[in-house]
């Protein structure tokens, strides 16, 4: 039974932009929504999937082996589901080496002995001993390098050291938790955007970069046993990310200096140590493999073919690349694994969609947007048929609306599509732009792009790039409400009798 829902005061649409108050009314199929829910919430294969993906393949760094295992595995899970068209697709362009970690080790052996609570940056080069990767025993030395003017003082004294790199930020205590679902106010009301500040705010991002390289190139020469920088964040979790040297640690084939991230609490310690001019000495064994065989990535594509309108597509998407401390739960394999299921939900429904429904699995994301950058790319000519895409990158939280991207047409559409979700928490679609995702580089491209809003959870203050971002902290049943409504979303605008309303293409991220 299809039928046009009547329209309430939440689906009149302010047509922010343009002036004009506009009521559409898009026709929602109320029994192809009963068999999605009941498929997506009664049948779910998420919890399987999730599992594997983060404790069998575990973290997926882009180009690492286990990111070609993940893809491979991906591949034959979406053909036993189904889908057509399924296989890996290498990017345009070289990402440069392969990384992996093999051993880490680390020891305070002065003042006092206790293990070094740190983990390797990824691309981070072997400790060497005698021309062999092994342990080495080292002397902390502070670089507290705040102006271009204060490099020199360090040139010819950091050799064979363990550089603390900058002072600790303050850490008070936290008096009161983290809210870890959204509230309703919050959603329909949000909290105004924080002023940018810091190093990296506007105004002064230009100075902080040629900074940061100036301290690269220091580092470079001087050639000490190793970095250590402080985790930004408390309770002995590492906020991992990549090597200071960057690209040119995956382009270049040399040995990069060892880079550690040292819990907060212990970088203090041993930074207020050698202030005080306490000598502190440290063992560090890092011993990583680097792998030239292929420096090209690739990502993962399948899709379920529509029937009138087979030429036009709708895509669903996330990145499936992680950093490497943690298992990439909730960045984003809970993503991943919610795009996989709501293909997957799709299928046994034997519901028919004008359009073809397409995946994309990206690789590269946390190194800038790669690997859907390249697959634009590669795909310019069919991007005026592709009618809209949709990314889930935000945590394990359930979905709680989409943001428009600033395209205000989409704002009754997605009111009217998400309205049958509200009972299980779907209430807002959000004028406005997120950023951080796959999302934006269609968005550029002039293809309708959307992110969908989701509850924090522990997102933006425990798991987030860190050592416990692992299926422990996956919700099950937030990721099968999520798998749901996106499948039903990709549903309705696969059968629209006209594709999404088109954004006018923006910079920012352009493929």
């Amino acid at each position: 039974m299809k039928r046009s829902l009547c329209l309430i005061a939440f689906f009149a649409a302010t047509l922010t932009g343009s002036g004009a108050s506009q009521v559409v009314s898009e026709t929602v199929d109320l029994s192809a929504m009963q068999k999605i829910r009941a498929e997506g919430l009664q049948h779910s294969r998420i919890d399987d999937m999730a599992s594997y993906l983060t404790d069998v393949i575990g973290a997926r760094l882009t180009n690492s082996p286990a990111s070609r295992r993940a893809n491979d595995w991906a591949v034959e899970t979406l053909r036993s589901f189904g889908l057509a068209n399924v296989k890996l697709e290498p990017w345009d362009s070289a990402f440069g080496r392969g990384w992996e970690l093999l051993r880490y080790s680390g020891e305070i052996l002065e003042p006092w002995t206790k293990p070094l609570a740190a983990y390797p940056q990824a691309w981070s080069g072997s400790t060497m001993l005698k021309g062999k990767p092994g342990p080495v025993t080292c002397t902390a030395v502070l670089l507290d390098i705040r102006d271009t003017t204060d490099v020199a003082k360090y040139t010819g004294k950091l050799r064979g050291a363990c550089v603390l790199r900058g002072a600790p930020r303050t850490m008070g205590p936290e008096f009161e938790p983290a809210g870890r679902r959204s509230s309703l106010d919050d959603l329909i009301n949000p909290p105004p955007p924080r002023a940018q500040g810091g190093p990296g705010g506007p105004g002064n991002f230009q100075q902080f970069q040629r900074l940061n390289a100036m301290i690269g190139q220091l580092l470079r020469s001087e050639q000490p046993v190793a970095v250590l920088q402080p985790s930004n964040w408390s309770y002995g979790l590492f906020l991992n990310g990549g090597h200071f040297d960057g690209r040119t640690a995956r382009d270049s084939v040399y040995n990069p200096i060892p880079h550690l991230i040292v819990a907060i609490e212990q970088y203090g310690t041993l930074y207020r140590l050698a202030e005080r001019g306490i000598p502190v000495k440290l063992e560090v064994d890092v011993r990583s493999r680097f792998l030239d065989d292929n420096r090209v990535p690739t990502n993962v594509t399948g899709e379920i073919p529509g029937t009138d309108k087979a030429d036009e597509v709708v895509m669903i998407g996330a990145h499936y690349d992680s950093w490497h401390s943690g298992t990439g739960a909730t960045d984003n394999g809970a993503g991943s694994v919610v795009m996989m299921e709501a293909m997957r939900i799709l299928k046994p429904t034997g519901l028919p969609m004008r359009s073809t429904v397409r995946i994309g699995l990206w690789t590269g994301e946390e190194q800038g947007l790669l690997g859907s950058r390249a697959w634009l790319r590669q795909h310019a000519a069919e991007l005026p048929k592709i009618s809209a895409y949709l990314n889930v990158d935000n945590g394990t939280g359930r979905l709680r609306g989409i943001w428009d991207q600033s395209n205000s047409a989409a704002i009754p559409i997605f009111q009217q599509i998400l309205s049958p979700f509200q009972d299980l928490g779907v209430v807002v679609v959000r004028h406005g732009n997120t950023g951080g995702t796959d999302h934006l580089n269609f968005v550029a491209s002039g293809v309708p792009g959307f992110n969908f809003i989701q509850d924090p959870i522990e997102y933006g203050t425990r798991t987030h790039h860190s050592n416990v971002d692992t299926y422990e902290h996956l919700v099950i049943d937030d990721l099968k409400q999520a798998a749901t409504v996106v499948a039903w979303t990709a549903y309705e605008i696969a059968n629209r009798p006209e594709p999404m309303p088109r954004p006018a293409a923006r910079t920012g991220a352009t493929p």
